[in-house]
């Protein structure tokens, strides 16, 4: 499995400007890897309102569970997604998020 390093924090740039097509594989290998976890607790982006409101909600142990839906709402679905991002990197990483970075 992939082991995320500190300079892998310079490839988080790109992930706004780029999309699913056109992102290297440098910086979908950090998304794969921190996509990685067991189902119990993962974070995942919810639709609260449709097209208009995203949240970020955590997985309950078993499939079927409810979802715990945690405070504050985005009103994009970018919005959401980099702030996933942030969590993701905070769990699996030990690399400091980097500042230059909102």
């Amino acid at each position: 499995m992939y082991e995320i390093k500190a300079e892998d924090a310079q490839l988080l740039r790109q992930f706004r400007t780029t999309n699913t097509h056109t992102r290297p594989l440098e910086l979908n290998r950090v998304l794969n890897r921190l996509r990685i976890e067991p189902l119990e607790g993962k974070h995942v982006i919810v639709c609260t309102v449709l097209y208009k409101e995203w949240a970020i909600g955590v997985l309950g142990a078993r499939r079927g569970d409810p979802i715990t839906i945690l405070e504050g709402r985005f009103s994009s679905l970018a919005q959401a997604q980099w702030q996933m991002l942030k969590i993701r990197w905070s769990i699996h990483t030990t690399h400091p998020w980097p500042e230059d970075l909102e």
